[in-house]
């Protein structure tokens, strides 16, 4: 299982490290998650600069800070520039194929809590019901069983990110729970398999966990004790 650790600030992206999670591989989703990073400490040095004026770059004590601004404006540039490729991916093919790797998470988990735990590529499995549903309402892109069977087995380990921000724009909370409510998903369905099976439907080895970081040392200008630097 991949760990990305989320602060306060990046909090404010994380529909874009949704977006991020529409990329095929756990390692394209890894670079596209630190290009999002890299857009929030973007954001937070314009913030900075917006507020603060010239003043705090000739100040001495920030020197070293100004001089890693100028040192890393070119990872912040790359980064920009492949997460627009990300975004155009998006666009024109992934967030169709992460909608429905989402939905079927979701039946998947309300048949977990009704203690179904209804199988998922069985003949009257939870992707022939998605079928059977998108057929009758007309909905392209998951009418065929061998393009769900493909769609679910790229996007499984990173629905519940998904299934959590729909939830919490159901039921807003604070921010940071965001986090809690995605881990609370992505152990369901880790944690639980179909009747009569002994794999979960997600495997460990898939899963990307988000966790929230709020108390790391840092710069003493904009949130203090969260950091600049991408991790």
């Amino acid at each position: 299982m991949l760990k990305i650790s989320i602060n306060e600030p990046e909090l404010k992206f994380v529909e874009l490290i949704r977006l991020a999670l529409s990329e095929e591989t756990k390692e394209q989703r890894e670079r596209a998650i630190k290009n999002v990073k890299h857009e929030a400490v973007a954001a937070r040095l314009d913030l900075l600069a917006a507020e603060g004026g010239s003043s705090w770059v000739t100040d001495p004590d920030n020197a070293h800070f100004v001089q890693w601004t100028i040192r890393t404006s070119a990872e912040r540039r790359e980064a920009a520039y492949e997460f627009s490729q990300t975004a155009r991916r998006y666009e024109e093919r992934n967030e169709r194929r992460l909608n429905i790797a989402e939905h079927i998470g979701k039946l998947i988990w309300l048949s977990i809590l009704d203690r179904k735990f209804e199988g998922v590529q069985t003949e009257i499995g939870i992707l022939q019901q998605v079928r059977d549903d998108a057929k009758s309402h007309a909905v392209s892109g998951a009418r065929d069983i061998d393009t769900l069977r493909k769609v679910w087995a790229t996007y499984r380990g990173v629905v519940h990110l998904g299934m959590a921000l729909d939830f919490c724009e159901e039921h807003p909370m604070p921010q940071a729970n965001l986090l809690h409510v995605a881990e609370q998903y992505r152990r369901e369905l880790s944690q639980n398999c179909p009747k009569g099976t002994s794999k979960p439907y997600v495997s460990f080895e898939e899963q990307i966990s988000f966790v929230y970081l709020s108390s790391l040392k840092g710069p003493r200008f904009r949130d203090r004790g969260l950091p600049y630097d991408v991790v």
